[in-house]
């Protein structure tokens, strides 16, 4: 913490006349979030959503699917949480983040780590004619990552979660228009 110096700050800091919350005391406060009963269940870094904090969670992946699928023209996907080798390697996520990974050794699955990998792999081994581009797809997954790192005061909370939940966009176009 004393290595980090600010360099430049914008606008003026609030100043407030009552003692500033991080997000871990006020989910308690309001009893939106479980992190010792997620331990309990599953090990640290599994948090349980409770009452209105499941609500929100819930709410606010079902208001992302539908801006995206009702007014952006993206179509909805809500593809498998395990996927094959083939579908990590088409990824980029093996053989580098192998060791992040949750792995169903029976069956050769692994959990995924975003909701990119299954939905960018719908066309995997495919040759797309491009008159059918673009293709928008928007999807929902639950992901789960080891997240490798201390525990500390600085990562706290949902900072090294290994369960989380994701609304990604992934939209496939010719790579001459990739950057627009």
């Amino acid at each position: 913490a004393e290595s980090n110096v600010v360099i430049r700050s914008w606008g003026k800091i609030p100043e407030f006349d009552f003692e500033i919350s991080n997000h871990l005391e006020i989910s308690e406060r309001l009893d939106i979030l479980d992190f010792p009963r997620g331990s309990k269940i599953s090990g640290r870094g599994f948090p349980v959503y409770k009452g209105q904090g499941a609500k929100l969670e819930r709410s606010l992946i079902n208001f992302m699917l539908d801006i995206q699928s009702n007014e952006h023209g993206y179509k909805e996907i809500f593809p498998p949480f395990l996927v094959n080798r083939d579908s990590m390697y088409g990824t980029g996520q093996l053989p580098k983040l192998q060791e992040d990974m949750y792995f169903c050794q029976l069956d050769d699955l692994f959990l995924i780590p975003t909701a990119e990998v299954p939905i960018t792999n719908l066309h995997r081994d495919e040759i797309l004619a491009p008159d059918k581009l673009p293709l928008k797809y928007c999807g929902y997954t639950a992901c789960f990552r080891r997240e490798a790192g201390s525990w500390g005061k600085e990562t706290r909370g949902f900072l090294r979660v290994h369960q989380f939940n994701k609304v990604e966009l992934v939209k496939i176009v010719p790579p001459e228009t990739s950057y627009q």
